[in-house]
């Protein structure tokens, strides 16, 4: 969530007491990871219904299927503009061009319901399910594209409890509409459904509500983000790559010898990804470590840095500033590895035998190890990423990212020849290359940020390069005209006689 680590310094500012931290770190759990828990727990609950009901094993499987395949792709599509989004809300409002937010929004919407709604509409024609399922499917796709859109834009204006309220609001609804159609004698598998899609709606409407709260109409315009397109669309790429990595192990494994076949065009494989699903919970407190103590600490230290060049500071403090944010950063990085690797540790040992005693088999106990080991990697791997952007090296950033994928999907594939219960070193062993890279090419842009800063810097802009800005200033004269010939054709046409 974007600008929680500045909200969180009023927290911080007046003492560093006991309770101050454990108020500190409440807030980050809740405000980052409360709407992705609280959905979690909402798919136990709606799953527990299902079995209350009597549902079979069979419509069990396909709800979770539908479900699991929902939440990924939505997230795949909706985070490779994501970056780019955010990136270009937080240039309209440092110069401050508020009235440009809302029809960006509306744009990016658009064009990420019909491409991918409409890849959604043709994979859920090619299953052998009714047509109520499809649309209770779909209307579940299209909610949570525009879920994640609307969190990242609420974020940026420190929303973080509104968007809490409307999960909640959502989870609420999704378990009062399946039980009403329990009762009205609809089958458990439609039930939960529909319920499930009643309830991303809602929140998808709490949300959209909010967002019209917080930012000026401004003119509908669907190409206005377009411009921005021409700088920062390697933004785009990144964001694909680093959706795509949180999964693409899941996707090879997919192909393996143990995946489950709901449909012809259907898998996924139970044995490999419930170890995951678990081990991807173990990073959490690296996220909520990275925004509470790395964001807020680091974040004063950025400012100052860059504060102390463009206020004409001498070589001498400018120098000093960037030791200064040199090492809060790399300090930072070290504490929250530290904690990270503590609770992993503890995971292994106690969480992993926990799981075996609720029906996990010794073999996807090991791949859960070897994967609490994996996303601690990838963990280290992201947050590296993410502070290449800080920097705005998004040529780092996106190669890391690309890396990463790469070398997933090809040690994974790799690994599918082993036993099954080290299938996990694929995604682990993924992780540790590309976040060696990340962190080297993080060392070597700090050590020579002033040749950034001060050398990298364009002196000119080459007009002829600018697609996305001739498209968007085509398409608008093209916009601005037809109301102008609709309007001299209707002059022009001749007065039918009565």
């Amino acid at each position: 969530m974007a600008g929680v680590g500045f909200e969180l310094k009023k927290v911080f500012k007046d003492n560093s007491s006991l309770l101050t931290t454990m108020k500190g770190y409440s807030v980050t759990a809740v405000v980052t990871e409360g709407p992705m828990v609280l959905t979690v727990l909402l798919l136990f609950l709606l799953r527990f219904l299902m079995r209350k009901a009597g549902a079979s094993y069979r419509d069990q499987e396909i709800f979770l299927f539908m479900i699991t395949y929902v939440m990924i792709f939505s997230l795949i599509f909706s985070n490779t503009v994501l970056m780019f989004s955010d990136r270009f809300i937080s240039d309209c409002i440092y110069k401050n061009e508020l009235d440009k937010i809302l029809p960006s929004f509306w744009g990016i919407l658009f064009f990420l319901l019909v491409l991918g709604g409409g890849a959604a509409l043709v994979y859920l024609l090619t299953l052998p399910v009714s047509l109520p399922f499809r649309a209770a499917a779909l209307l579940q796709f299209s909610s949570m594209l525009a879920l994640w859109v609307q969190i990242a834009f609420l974020s940026a204006v420190k929303q973080y409890l509104r968007i809490l309220a409307g999960f909640v609001a959502g989870a609420v609804l999704a378990l009062v509409v399946s039980v009403g159609l329990l009762h009205a004698g609809i089958s458990p598998l439609m039930s939960v459904m529909w319920g499930a899609a009643a309830g991303f709606f809602l929140m998808m409407v709490f949300l959209l509500t909010q967002l019209l709260r917080c930012y000026p109409q401004g003119d509908f315009q669907l190409f206005s983000f377009f411009p921005a397109l021409d700088e920062y669309k390697i933004l785009i790429a990144t964001g694909f790559f680093m959706a795509l990595g949180l999964f693409a192990h899941n996707f090879v494994v997919w192909t393996g010898r143990y995946a489950n076949r709901v449909f012809p065009t259907g898998v996924y494989c139970s044995r490999y990804d419930v170890p995951a699903f678990f081990a991807a919970f173990t990073i959490l407190p690296m996220l909520v470590q990275f925004v509470v103590s790395l964001e807020v600490n680091f974040c004063v230290k950025n400012r100052y840095y860059f504060s102390t060049i463009l206020r004409g500071g001498r070589l001498l403090d400018i120098r000093a500033a960037k030791k200064d944010m040199e090492k809060t950063l790399f300090r930072e990085i070290a504490h929250m590895m530290e904690i990270q690797i503590l609770f992993t540790i503890l995971s292994v040992t106690f969480l992993a035998r926990l799981l075996s005693w609720f029906g996990l088999d010794p073999d996807m106990v090991s791949i859960f190890r070897i994967l609490c080991f994996g996303y601690l990697l990838y963990g280290f791997f992201k947050t590296l990423t993410i502070l290449l952007l800080y920097f705005d090296d998004r040529t780092g950033a996106c190669a890391s990212a690309a890396l990463f994928d790469l070398l997933s999907i090809l040690f994974t594939f790799l690994s599918l020849g082993l036993e099954l219960s080290v299938w996990g070193i694929g995604f682990w062993a993924a992780g540790a290359a590309a976040s060696l890279f990340a962190l080297l090419r993080l060392r070597w842009y700090v050590k020579t940020l002033e040749y950034h800063v001060f050398c990298r810097q364009p002196l000119f802009t080459d007009d002829d390069a600018r697609f996305w800005e001739r498209l968007e200033h085509r398409l608008r004269q093209s916009e601005e005209a037809f109301p102008k010939r609709k309007e001299k054709t209707n002059r022009h046409e001749p007065k039918k006689t009565p």
